[in-house]
């Protein structure tokens, strides 16, 4: 049994303070915040997401990142990708202020990470290292 530590809160892992049993847990609760959604006529989003599922956006990143409850991974990454895939095709994302608002999400990780143009690295370093016998005449 996991020992207290001074503040009274238990020593034990993040993994004996799941939010969720299981995958399948999970699931029904992500089904539940999809239903209360298209319900109430909103715009998913991760917010939402985790405000419904009673958690932080930081759990949710360690969650879809497989650092902590490795068997949720796969469920909160198709939870992202059903999303992602509402922002593509919801015209609601290309009305008159929300187009930025789609870009800047699909260009995120959890939601594609796409680019919309391949950036490359600007930064170069050039190294010269001159001879005792060089003057300014050899620059001429």
């Amino acid at each position: 049994m996991p020992r207290k530590n001074r503040t009274g809160k238990s020593n034990a892992g993040p993994e004996s303070q799941r939010k969720f049993a299981d995958a399948a847990a999970l699931q029904e609760r992500l089904d539940g915040y999809f239903a209360d959604c298209d319900q109430k006529d909103k715009l998913y989003s991760e917010q939402g997401m985790a405000l419904y599922l009673g958690v932080s956006i930081a759990t949710l990143d360690q969650w879809w990142r497989g650092l902590r409850c490795p068997d949720l991974q796969e469920t909160l990454q198709m939870a992202y990708m059903r999303i992602a895939e509402q922002i593509c095709t919801d015209e609601r994302y290309n009305e008159k202020g929300m187009v930025s608002l789609k870009i800047f999400l699909l260009k995120q990780e959890k939601y594609g990470g796409y680019q919309d143009r391949i950036e490359s690295r600007q930064d170069l370093t050039v190294s010269v290292k001159m001879g005792a016998d060089m003057d300014d005449s050899d620059f001429r």
